[in-house]
């Protein structure tokens, strides 16, 4: 069983208004004072807040007290269409034709069109699964077009269950052109960065697995300490399995993962466990993202721990091709990508961790 109410711009208002109420979930519309549009998507355990007209970010995400996402400037999201001015959201989308940070030799914004997209059409989507749990979800269409030029549909989905502290998150690319067109992702899911919390992942530490960015992007003002830092953790990426308050990750810390493993269950997981034993957690089939960026930073006006599995590396659309990284989507093909993250209890992190363990072993 499933369903949909399509959403339009004048169902949104400063006063919050409830769309749908769902078993024990409910969805609720409201304006920020920005103009901004949210929706608000509760189950038991917490909500999400998704902008159905503003690249789909999901804005934020709190499950069980814990506010997972990064510390920002931002207390309410901007409508713009440059990434940078309202950078606070949990999670983004990137791409999807280019992807990263630009270098000198590209034209594209950072990230690319997708964080920022002004979406045509919005959803409410609900429905129950095969094993009969509830879910509610949002979704829309953006329609990309470009004159003598690239022209896809970018089809976005992000549901939660009844009773769950994950989100099962999905984007497809569709090329509707005539044309074969460059094809680049990023799942840029942003948690808040601890102190003394622990990376577990399904990848090694080595420099070969963990390839530390030495390049500073444009934006980037790096201080003395931070380049001491920089030295520091070139062939020693260990060094980042714990989160130490006094290191120094201002004003940010790249590494490019490589020989990102399955676990059992056919997903890769990366986990940033707390000291009261609850974690954040990214799960995706890594064969269908086979990259992963991760990227730090921390000072008193944004803490961020990115989870960032992606199609490619982040270091610009012409770097990018020329490594050979960039994919070519062919007229009416599809390319569907799947991401679960959120929040892990004390118990379900305990569970995960063995899983991680166990991979790493074979």
């Amino acid at each position: 069983m499933s369903g949909r109410i399509e959403l339009q711009r004048k169902f949104f208002s400063e006063e919050e208004s409830l769309l749908l109420r769902w078993g024990a979930m409910e969805a609720s519309l409201f304006l920020y004072p920005s103009g901004v549009s949210g929706v608000r998507v509760k189950n038991r355990r917490g909500e999400i807040v998704v902008l159905p007209w503003n690249g789909q970010m999901i804005w934020n995400a709190v499950f069980d007290g814990h506010d997972l996402k990064m510390k920002n400037m931002f207390p309410d999201p901007v409508d713009t269409t440059v990434l940078v001015d309202t950078y606070g959201a949990f999670l983004a989308h990137c791409g999807a034709r280019r992807m990263g940070t630009p270098t000198p030799e590209d034209d594209h914004p950072l990230h690319g069109e997708l964080p920022c997209a002004r979406y045509q059409e919005a959803a409410l989507t609900f429905g129950q699964d095969e094993d009969g749990r509830r879910w509610l979800g949002v979704t829309g269409v953006y329609h990309y077009k470009q004159g003598f030029g690239d022209f896809y549909d970018a089809t976005p989905e992000v549901r939660l269950f009844e009773d769950d502290t994950l989100l099962d998150i999905s984007l497809s690319v569709q090329n509707v052109g005539n044309y074969p067109m460059d094809l680049m992702y990023m799942c840029h899911c942003n948690f808040l960065a601890g102190d003394d919390t622990r990376i577990v992942q399904t990848c090694g530490w080595d420099p070969e697995s963990m390839v530390l960015r030495t390049s500073i992007p444009a934006h980037v003002k790096p201080s003395p300490k931070f380049l001491e830092f920089l030295e520091a953790l070139k062939g020693s990426a260990e060094r980042t399995a714990v989160l130490r308050a006094e290191d120094e990750y201002d004003p940010e810390i790249v590494f490019f993962l490589r020989g990102v493993k399955p676990a059992s269950d056919g997903k890769a997981h990366i986990m940033q466990v707390f000291p009261d034993g609850y974690s954040h957690i990214v799960s995706y089939d890594p064969g269908a993202l086979d990259h992963h960026v991760r990227w730090i930073l921390k000072n008193k006006d944004q803490k961020v721990l990115g989870i960032l599995p992606s199609t490619a590396e982040s270091e610009g659309h012409t770097t990018e091709k020329a490594k050979g990284k960039v994919r070519t989507l062919n007229p009416g093909a599809i390319a569907r990508f799947q991401v679960t993250a959120g929040l892990l209890d004390p118990e379900r992190t305990r569970a995960m961790e063995a899983l991680v363990a166990s991979a790493m072993k074979d």
